[in-house]
């Protein structure tokens, strides 16, 4: 006690170190068990009693690929406790008809699934009839020279596109070209067509020209089409009925 009373201020660091190892190492020890936790916690609890099965998914591909206006489905999977698939439809499709694939989702679940997954269905699409005329252009957008009007996205190379052309006649033509160049003053109106398993798109573009020395900027125009793609569908669990927004 002598030793205490006269080495009080050096007694009072050694308890507050003493204080300080113990509070570090609760607090290393919580830091660590955290560090290994879960990454969803305790909210993938139970999963493996409802395991969604490979035969499952294999069934829901070709299920929605026997559709008309399906164009290509991924292989559906799992982020924590959300089950996704993407499904393309075809440059024809509407938005309409292309979220009752969405029930088909549904249907590949038995109940205790659906009660305990959540299901996101991201529904896009193929535009492949839409044409986008690149060129020098003045403030008012009539191109000063030559222009090249093309396909917005490459269809040539594309084994899901069965048939496609550019022209300047509203006759379909499957020409196979997919470049037309204006050389010459004028409006124009040229025309694309484009065509897959499930049907044929046609998309058209005007073009004004008129030539000019030294006046303009590259520009590119595109031509007119209602994107409204793509779509997503969420279905939390328990629910029978998906809440669609749009990714824009």
């Amino acid at each position: 006690m002598d030793f205490i009373r006269q080495h009080k201020l050096t007694a009072f660091f050694i308890v507050l170190y003493i204080a300080a190892v113990v509070a570090g190492y609760f607090f290393y020890k919580e830091l660590n068990e955290k560090a290994g936790a879960p990454t969803y916690g305790d909210r993938l609890v139970g999963i493996e009693n409802v395991p969604i099965t490979d035969e499952q998914k294999n069934a829901l591909v070709e299920k929605l690929q026997s559709y008309g206006n399906v164009i290509s489905v991924s292989e559906p999977h799992l982020s924590g406790k959300t089950y996704n698939i993407v499904v393309t439809v075809a440059d024809v499709d509407n938005a309409a008809n292309a979220k009752k694939l969405a029930d088909e989702v549904t249907k590949s679940l038995d109940d205790k699934q659906n009660d305990f997954y959540d299901v996101q269905v991201f529904i896009t699409k193929k535009y492949n009839c839409t044409l986008e005329a690149s060129g020098v252009a003045d403030e008012d957008g009539v191109f000063t020279g030559d222009v090249k009007v093309t396909f917005e996205r490459e269809v040539a190379s594309d084994k899901q596109v069965l048939g496609y052309g550019i022209t300047n006649s509203k006759t379909k033509d499957y020409n196979a070209k997919n470049e037309y160049t204006i050389n010459t003053d004028g409006e124009f109106v040229i025309y694309g067509y484009t065509k897959d398993k499930v049907g044929e798109s046609t998309c058209s573009i005007k073009v004004v020209r008129k030539a000019a020395k030294n006046s303009g900027t590259e520009s590119t125009i595109n031509s007119t089409i209602s994107k409204n793609f793509p779509i997503i569908g969420y279905k939390r669990k328990g629910s029978k009925t998906f809440v669609w927004t749009k990714d824009r």
